[in-house]
């Protein structure tokens, strides 16, 4: 095997045994990582390309070359407040008991150090004894780095004042060691995220930190890892993502509607995945499915299991992904509404749309929008609701389509720029996503804060907030 067919056939073997969704660099940046190789074996690139059963030995090596490790000290401070607030509930309420904290896909260690930190900060020596702390990484270098707990300066860029002071040794030149009774307080294994969850028992972890690692993978990795998680959790338990990152299945998952909206907890067995979301239940959003300007003037959201638009305006992609969704029976909460064809009036057609969106009938929604969207004048909100459905049945690409439809007839329309911005994240486009983040930054930049956007209720302040968020997981 020679030349491009057998880096072709590596990168596929790499997919294979690490479950990440092949970019479109791969193949530069593992040709990088084959000539280190290389040189360190005395033997060529080509080499190391004809020979597959030398593969799974390079496997370690070129994860560092092919996957991004973008990581500090409390990344996302809000995340590690909510779960200290949750761990030191359930300690108060029984002296017996402990609890645990998984971070999935740990990379260099910042995260696992940063939860022993707060808990340790907050609660105190005789609470972290009582909390058990895991990382796991697929790469045996980050676990090394992890291990050492040695970092630069840049770990801690957007860390509070006084954790080096507090938490830290000085080394050399900048850097600086992980205390001891924190280092203590974290185990780490080298491990594929779903293969080492799979590894603990049932209902024995009370969280779950998978952040920024789910944008990476590919979507049946994704769906194993959520199942996995919801396993391994107590009911109640939190799973903690990135905004950046796929929305969990909401038959296993339910967001606790922290201002992150990327905080969910684990549902109990036997929950009818089909049923309605309670309206509590229910995040701020930017609602795109609205234009502004419904006939009916009705505030109406669609609710999760009609639109992946349900999460918080801070959210970056929609609530559910195509792996997530595989795994919950069709079966609708009641019977769908018959079919009927959308209403002359562009405007009665989006009240109706959002009607049976309401009702949990996704299928009666799209009938309405595509008989909408062949009617020879539209306005943008079919195309918009019609990306929503997109997303929510795990189609990105025909996402995209319909939003670059929707922007074409309205360029000014800031929140299906947003949503674009997501669905280009969904559909691997990183680079287009984080291009046309920056447009939506630089419109929201020069408006007030508390002007409202198209929907009526969000503010190009909070908007602003949601696509820094999302720029920041891509980046």
């Amino acid at each position: 095997m020679s030349g491009e067919g057998g880096l072709d056939a590596l990168l596929d073997a790499i997919a294979r045994a690490s479950g990440l969704s092949p970019r479109d660099d791969w193949a530069v940046q593992a040709s990088r990582g084959l000539e280190h190789i290389a040189v360190r074996r005395g033997t060529t690139v080509e080499a190391l390309k004809r020979e597959p059963a030398t593969w799974p030995s390079l496997l370690p090596e070129l994860l560092d070359h092919l996957t991004v490790r973008e990581t500090f000290f409390f990344r996302h401070h809000g995340h590690f407040d909510f779960l200290v607030d949750t761990i030191h509930a359930r300690l108060s309420a029984d002296p017996l008991a402990s609890a645990c904290v998984l971070s999935a896909g740990c990379a260099t260690g910042e995260e696992p150090y940063s939860i022993a930190i707060a808990v340790h900060a907050r609660l105190g020596a005789s609470a972290l004894a009582r909390v058990r702390i895991l990382g796991s990484d697929i790469s045996p270098e980050a676990i090394r780095k992890a291990r050492a707990a040695v970092y630069g300066a840049w770990a801690f860029r957007d860390a509070p004042a006084w954790l080096a002071a507090s938490y830290f040794r000085r080394g050399e030149g900048t850097s600086a060691e992980v205390a001891d009774l924190v280092r203590r307080a974290v185990n780490f294994d080298v491990g594929h995220v779903v293969h080492h969850a799979a590894t603990l028992p049932a209902a024995s972890v009370d969280a779950v930190f998978f952040r920024n690692v789910a944008i990476y993978l590919s979507p049946s990795v994704i769906a194993d890892a959520y199942r996995e998680f919801h396993r391994v959790l107590r009911p109640g338990g939190l799973l903690i993502v990135a905004p950046a990152d796929p929305r969990p299945n909401t038959a296993f998952f339910v967001e606790v509607g922290h201002d992150s909206t990327s905080i969910y907890r684990s549902r109990a067995p036997g929950f009818e995945p089909d049923q309605p979301v309670p309206s509590s239940r229910r995040g701020r959003a930017p609602r795109s499915s609205r234009a502004g300007h419904s006939a009916s003037g009705a505030r109406a959201t669609l609710p999760a299991a009609g639109r992946p638009a349900r999460a918080s305006v801070r959210a970056a992609p929609a609530r559910s992904t195509a792996p997530a969704r595989s795994t919950a029976p069709a079966r609708p909460a009641t019977p769908a509404p018959p079919a009927a064809p959308a209403p002359a009036d562009p405007r009665d057609a989006e009240a109706e749309a959002l009607r049976r969106a309401d009702l949990s009938h996704p299928a009666a929604v799209l009938t309405v929008v595509t008989a909408l969207l062949e009617q020879p004048s539209t306005a943008p909100i079919g195309y918009m609701i019609r990306a929503q459905l997109s997303l929510e049945r795990g189609k990105p690409e025909a996402a995209v389509e319909d939003l670059r439809r929707t922007l074409f007839l309205r360029p000014e329309h800031r929140l299906a720029r947003y949503w674009y911005v997501v669905a280009l994240q969904r559909a691997g486009q990183v680079g287009q996503a984080i291009t046309q983040g920056r447009a939506l930054e630089a419109l929201l930049v020069n408006s007030p804060a508390d002007a409202q956007l198209e929907d009526g209720e969000t503010t190009a302040g909070q908007l602003l907030d949601a696509v820094r968020f999302v720029k920041e997981g891509l980046l």
